[in-house]
């Protein structure tokens, strides 16, 4: 079971670290597009999010419940946003911006709250 949660918290960062940086590439590009690292690794973030969830439920330590809400309810809205709009040309700023944010902050989560 170990080896499980390890694993799939190493998805979940590779994931993290798709959307981060491809959010954080495409700052300066014109006009913003989201990019395969983006919205797939977003995906893979929710669906490892969601194990990882199961994992927690299934051990002896208690499970903060408030913090996995927030962190699943981000990951759906960013989900939302991002992949109707995957195939798109060109995307609004407002948009692309608040992909990335979105998924800083599901990043602050992980990490401050404890």
């Amino acid at each position: 079971m170990e080896t499980a949660q390890l694993v799939l918290v190493f998805i979940h960062l590779v994931g993290m670290a798709a959307v981060v940086g491809g959010y954080l590439a495409g700052i300066s590009a014109s006009p913003k597009r989201l990019t395969a690292g983006i919205t797939h690794g977003m995906l893979l973030q929710f669906v490892s999010g969601v194990l990882l969830l199961g994992l927690a439920e299934m051990g002896s330590d208690p499970v903060n419940h408030t913090k996995y809400g927030i962190k699943i309810a981000v990951a759906a809205v960013i989900l939302l946003l991002a992949w109707p709009r995957r195939n798109d040309v060109s995307l609004a700023t407002n948009t692309y911006h608040a992909i990335g944010l979105l998924a800083l902050l599901n990043v602050a989560v992980a990490v401050f709250v404890k």
